[in-house]
């Protein structure tokens, strides 16, 4: 469902003014918060988490890569998160530069985050042979493990590539016997906000120096996160009669490490608390059966939605869309990085 969206390219405290209106009614009305009367406590909890660590540069250089992710790291710690950051250790193997991607990993333990697997490649289940998958798990573990095992910590959490967990139950049951043999928990998601595609389309701006399109991306990038967090909720209470702790999907990218300040904040304008993945799967409705078999990576309240007999498609439908605009940027970036190289 399209929503309509900014468009101009505002100043900084234009975005904050436009994205950030104050939660509570002036002071003295119903619900306000008075100086001998404290807030009222946060009715929403989420978790936050992180995929396609270290980095995903864009074709950046590790030079560029490595203050951006520590602004990254810096953003989400300052307002105390304790998000889990998924790896795909692919992406350390650079010659020259492992020691120095492997140092990216430790910023996130460093500041009190845990670190998880994201496999080797980033495989997608429904287009890859089991065997295959399990081997990108167990060859994606290998440093991850090493570094929590030195600070005490066990590596426990799993985070599916492109959130696809099989299209057939027997496939499913196969790997999740696989991740339990060997320590693993699934991390689900439930707002799921396509980053990726603000991220490429921010990507090509900041390759081309608009700075004036990136300001009005970020706009753009915030207003579309607050309608998903909006629509999300809508589907927790319709699913459950009540808010669930909503789980986070982020990635690690340039756009993050300038948004991330804000996407928290709306966060905690919208009322959210932070809380830990452990925390948030903790309550009840994260036990409901998942009823979705597919090829597609869907949100977990769509799948079970889709225990229930909803129609996932739908589901997808009704979810908020990223401006045209956006989207072509994001496709213009995408083939210009897949077409083959000019003949020397």
């Amino acid at each position: 469902m399209s929503r309509s969206r900014i468009t101009s390219a505002p100043a900084l405290a234009a975005i904050l003014a436009i994205a950030f209106p104050p939660l509570l009614s002036a002071s003295g009305a119903p619900g306000a918060a008075t100086p001998s009367q404290p807030a009222a406590a946060p009715r929403r909890t989420v978790a936050v988490t992180v995929d396609d660590l270290p980095f995903v540069g864009y074709g950046l250089p590790l030079a560029a890569v490595a203050p951006l992710s520590s602004k990254l790291v810096a953003a989400i710690a300052a307002r105390k998160v304790k998000a889990v950051a998924f790896v795909n250790e692919d992406k350390l193997f650079v010659p020259g530069e492992v020691d120095a991607r492997i140092a990216l990993l430790t910023e996130w333990l460093d500041a009190g985050m845990e670190l998880g697997n994201h496999t080797f490649g980033h495989p997608g289940l429904t287009k890859t042979p089991l065997p295959a998958m399990q081997d990108a798990v167990i060859k994606g573990e290998v440093v991850t493990r090493g570094l929590l095992e030195r600070r005490g910590k066990t590596l426990k959490w799993f985070r599916h590539p492109y959130a696809q967990t099989g299209t057939t139950r027997e496939t499913r049951d196969a790997f999740d016997a696989f991740l339990l043999s060997r320590g693993y928990t699934v991390a689900p998601l439930s707002i799921e906000h396509e980053d990726w595609v603000f991220a490429s389309a921010d990507a090509k701006l900041a390759a081309e120096s608009d700075v004036a399109g990136q300001a009005r991306l970020l706009a753009a990038y915030i207003e579309d996160f607050d309608a998903r967090c909006a629509f999300y909720e809508e589907r927790s209470r319709a699913l459950f009669g009540r808010e669930i702790p909503q789980i986070l999907l982020s990635h690690a990218n340039a756009l993050n490490a300038r948004a991330m300040p804000l996407l928290l904040e709306r966060l905690e304008k919208r009322g959210y608390a932070f809380v830990t993945l452990e925390e948030a799967l903790a309550d009840p409705a994260w036990k409901s059966p998942d009823g979705y078999f597919g090829p597609w990576g869907p949100s977990w309240l769509h799948r079970f939605a889709a225990a229930r007999g909803e129609d996932v498609k739908a589901l997808f439908r009704a979810e908020p869309e990223a401006p045209k605009w956006v989207a072509d940027l994001d496709a213009a970036r995408s083939a210009a990085a897949s077409a083959p190289a000019a003949p020397r």
